[in-house]
């Protein structure tokens, strides 16, 4: 299971509040080392914020599936784009890009690529919405 944020977290770069309206710098122990340790957005650790809600089990079990879904849908395709381009990227072969027929979708659309001649890193992303997408 992953690590309980609190539900109103966003990150903090470039912020100054979260979703529900607290003051980063109001947090107990900001700004100081340990501050992820108490900080109450990173799961519930003895540091009480008023309006932090943290997700249920059942909440995080669904998001990790959602999670490995995406990650399986991916990994179909990645597949497919290396089979496509004959097999595993070799040190000195030419980059490449095209498009195939998207796995993850089911062939509905289309799977734009490119792989580096340089290290073998894949770029690609599926012309249907919130299919795949993902850069190496």
């Amino acid at each position: 299971m992953s690590r309980q944020w609190c539900k109103h977290y966003r990150g903090m770069h470039e912020k100054e509040w979260c979703e529900a309206g607290v003051a980063f710098k109001e947090l107990p122990g900001f700004g100081f080392q340990g501050f992820f340790d108490t900080c109450p957005c990173f799961g519930p650790n003895g540091s009480k914020c008023d309006k932090a809600e943290y997700p249920t089990q059942e909440e995080m079990a669904e998001r990790e599936a959602e999670r490995n879904s995406r990650f399986e849908k991916i990994r179909k395709a990645r597949e497919a784009i290396v089979s496509h381009l004959g097999g595993p990227w070799r040190r000195g072969a030419p980059g490449a890009n095209g498009r195939i027929d998207c796995p993850a979708c089911g062939g509905k659309a289309s799977l734009a690529f490119s792989r580096a001649g340089y290290n073998g890193h894949i770029h690609a992303s599926c012309t249907t919405e919130n299919c795949v997408s993902w850069m190496e």
